[in-house]
């Protein structure tokens, strides 16, 4: 069963979250953060003798050597992963500032892909980020001609951490389907996951080690994108300069009120929190988790942990989860490392491939001519048989509707007859007693019961003489005792009778 890492180096740290899909259950399988003076290191065990793990000789993994690197033991996400099989694991980075910068281009018209990388280049230019070539260059079309633009600064550290596993494991190259913007899949999931409502202004704050990211929604796309913001929660004075960086890339984009803040990464801590609650007590403010996944092998401490990893965790989750997205996919990755996972390869074995297919194609062409019309004779005859199928089923349906109507008014009437008959008996049986006229004989009924067997009557009667009249009046019931008692210094008898059923309609649970 595949299992797909995701990895996010965040200034000294480097986050990874390992997640496995079962149907569609999603299920986080570990996390960890290596490096950086607040790492999270939750530890590992090398569990290489006990379990071992297998390399094998496909086209994506090819081992180089059957014995582990030693190196393993030192090096943190090489040990981490050693509890699974290489080869059923799946590396998926994020990257984001400065490994990559971002610049959002607003009311662009329909131009050429040539004009358009001119254009882009130009901004960059103007906005003295880096010195900008063409080749770094790429964008994302997000419609109603809003374009991000991406500039990518460097060879990913993530790479680098993946290039040492892959020579650790002494595999050729490790699966790496792509490497995706960790700001936009983040936008991406608060628009899917989040009703946005239009005409009001969202912020999405990811708070790092060093570094935090800002991003602004309205009317359910990005509005504005910071540059990189050098601050995180080893910044001295963190809460009060992130209020001032967050009001001024208001200012920048033009935003006069936040309607409610989402925030992510070293959130957990209560005083983050009660930063933004204090600075915007008009905006709601929301944590983002991912509790809505199977965290039961996650040990408590790693389970409140969740919001940090939320850059580890969205790239896995995008590609676990086929579904549609809110925003454009975006692929980072360097034409190197997609070439190097190419699985086919033309050589000589490759042209001799495609010639049997070439023929294989031509001769299953013909066969497939030959029985094109007993394929259709045949279709035809199975799409009259799907109709008398249909028409069976929906007289099947109609029967046992008109059964299910039999039973229901069955049921409706036994009921009935249970109750007139239960109703007709009380009123007979409290008729008879008024008759008596208990009240003027100074005899009380303190409980009336239906037993499968008849009637018991418990009650109090000051006179004793009068209790058996009273039990002879009611058709000859049994009396069954009489028990004499003080009660506040006066004697009264408390009685039980039992009546006769069969003189009221009266049948219990017989029949």
């Amino acid at each position: 069963m595949k299992k797909v890492v995701g990895i996010f180096v965040d200034g000294p740290e480097t986050k990874i979250a390992i997640l496995e899909r079962s149907g569609k259950k999603i299920s986080i399988l570990d996390l960890a953060s290596f490096g950086g003076t607040a790492s999270r290191d939750f530890g590992f065990q090398s569990n290489t003798e006990e379990e071992g793990f297998v390399v094998d000789d496909s086209e994506i993994l090819l081992a180089e050597s059957e014995t582990i690197d030693d190196d393993k033991t030192e090096n943190p996400i090489a040990g981490l992963i050693s509890k699974y099989r290489i080869q059923d694991l799946v590396f998926i980075p994020s990257v984001s500032e400065p490994h990559v910068s971002y610049h959002l281009l607003t009311n662009v018209g329909k131009v050429s892909p040539k004009n358009l990388k001119k254009l882009m280049l130009e901004k960059w230019l103007e906005s003295q980020k880096s010195s900008a070539s063409v080749e770094n260059i790429s964008s994302v079309d997000f419609g109603d001609g809003n374009i991000l633009s991406i500039y990518t600064n460097e060879y990913f550290p993530a790479l680098n951490h993946l290039d040492d596993i892959a020579r650790i494991f002494n595999v050729k190259n490790l699966k790496i389907p792509y490497i995706t913007s960790a700001d936009v899949l983040l936008a991406d999931h608060v628009l899917k996951k989040h009703h946005l409502e239009k005409g009001k202004t969202y912020l999405i704050t990811y708070v790092g080690v060093e570094s935090s990211r800002l991003i602004f929604i309205q009317d359910k796309k990005i509005k504005h994108m910071s540059d990189y913001v050098s601050v995180g929660v080893q910044t001295h004075g963190f809460h009060d300069t992130i209020i001032s960086k967050i009001s001024l890339e208001m200012d920048m984009a033009q935003i006069s009120e936040v309607h409610k803040i989402f925030l992510c990464g070293e959130v957990i801590e209560s005083t983050i929190q009660l930063t933004f609650y204090g600075s915007f007590p008009l905006a709601d403010i929301e944590v983002l988790q991912f509790n809505s996944f199977d965290i039961s092998r996650l040990n408590e401490e790693k389970r409140t942990q969740l919001p940090v990893y939320t850059f580890a965790l969205l790239p896995v989750l995008n590609y676990l989860i086929p579904d549609v997205k809110a925003l454009p996919k975006i692929n980072l990755l360097p034409e190197t490392a997609r070439e190097s996972q190419r699985v086919f390869k033309l050589g000589l074995a490759g042209y001799i491939l495609l010639s049997l297919i070439f023929l294989m194609v031509v001769f299953f062409t013909q066969r497939f001519v030959g029985n094109n019309k007993e394929i259709a004779k045949i279709q035809s005859q199975v799409d009259n048989k799907q109709i008398v199928i249909a028409e069976n089923a929906e007289m099947v349906e109609r029967v046992e509707q008109l059964q299910w109507r039999i039973e229901s008014g069955l049921s409706i009437q036994q009921t009935l007859d249970t109750l007139v008959q239960g109703a007709e008996m009380w009123t007979n049986i409290l008729k008879k007693i008024q008759e008596f006229h208990p009240e003027s004989k100074k005899i009380w009924i303190t409980n009336i019961a239906a037993t499968d067997v008849g009637v018991n009557i418990h009650g109090v009667g000051i006179n004793r003489h009068i209790i058996p009249d009273f039990s002879d009046f009611l058709d000859n019931s049994i009396l069954k005792n009489i028990i004499s008692q003080e009660i506040r210094e006066r004697g009264v008898n408390k009685f039980e009778i039992n009546m006769n059923p069969e003189k009221y309609g009266y049948r219990g649970l017989t029949r």
